[in-house]
């Protein structure tokens, strides 16, 4: 009983919470996007999103809270029970908000009392609001694969730092995120495009992986940047797994040099490359 009391009383002083993070999450620098394999998840950030760093009050976390996010998540009455958490997001540019976002296996109890947003025909999104001392929340709710899972997108400022336009940076995510999730025709990419290669001027390009990279420590990134008349830009971003042994990436790409990286989970360039591509 003494043992239950003290890890009890420990727990209160540390703030820890039942709430668990997802494994094998994926996020990086210069891609909009959360990537997760176990999960086959895709979840559509900002490009103002960058992986946090420790002492940095802003970045996407992966495997803890910002000192607020357990207190919201109880206002808003979210159970850990059945969720995973899949990242905790403060942007670098203003306005200084914070994002969480979840994961169900079960659609939500008690929805009833959330407002429905119409994405198009078809496809919708719910939300209510909440507010906790001078913090304005609102929770997202986007169920999806036919209702049997949801994602929750919680949403919360300072409500001095948004009164020019409520929440416009949390709708733009819903409407995307409900536009991929809710397709039927969409599956899990381990990999992002960046928008402009949707163009009848691209060629098919088999980009070889070299041999003997090092999958020891996780996971291997390709990141491609085309290069442009003063300055580079990412193009394509890859992710490689020893369990796949992707030995070619094919990709189609706008003729033009482009600058390869491989990366490792711990932000390393492992290799770099250059390829030209013509039509």
């Amino acid at each position: 009983m003494k043992y239950c009391f003290v890890l009890l009383f420990c727990c209160v002083l540390s703030g820890c919470s039942s709430y668990k993070f997802a494994k094998e999450s994926v996020f990086v620098n210069d891609v909009d996007e959360y990537f997760n394999h176990s999960l086959k998840l895709n979840v559509w950030t900002y490009m103002n999103f960058y992986p946090h760093q420790d002492g940095e009050r802003t970045g996407v976390r992966l495997h803890d809270f910002y000192e607020n996010d357990v207190e919201v998540l109880k206002k808003t009455g979210l159970k850990s029970k059945g969720s995973k958490v899949l990242f905790s997001a403060v942007p670098s540019g203003l306005p200084h908000y914070n994002l969480l976002a979840l994961v169900h296996n079960k659609p939500l109890p008690r929805t009833e009392e959330f407002e429905r947003r119409e994405v198009n025909d078809e496809q919708f999104y719910l939300e209510k609001d909440y507010v906790l001392g001078q913090l304005d929340i609102r929770h997202v709710v986007i169920p999806f694969e036919k209702g049997k899972k949801t994602l929750s997108l919680v949403y919360y400022i300072n409500k001095e730092e948004h009164q020019n336009c409520r929440f416009c940076k949390l709708e733009y995510l819903a409407k995307i995120n409900t536009s991929n999730l809710q397709d039927s025709k969409k599956q899990y990419r381990d990999n992002w495009l960046i928008a402009e290669n949707i163009s009848d001027t691209i060629a098919d390009t088999d980009i070889k992986v070299p041999e003997g990279l090092d999958y020891n420590q996780g996971k291997i990134f390709l990141k491609l940047f085309a290069q442009y008349e003063t300055q580079t830009g990412i193009n394509y971003f890859h992710i490689l797994d020893a369990k796949s042994k992707d030995s070619i990436v094919k990709v189609k790409l706008p003729p033009n040099r482009y600058f390869l990286e491989y990366e490792n989970e711990q932000r390393q360039i492992i290799y770099r490359d250059t390829i030209q591509v013509k039509l």
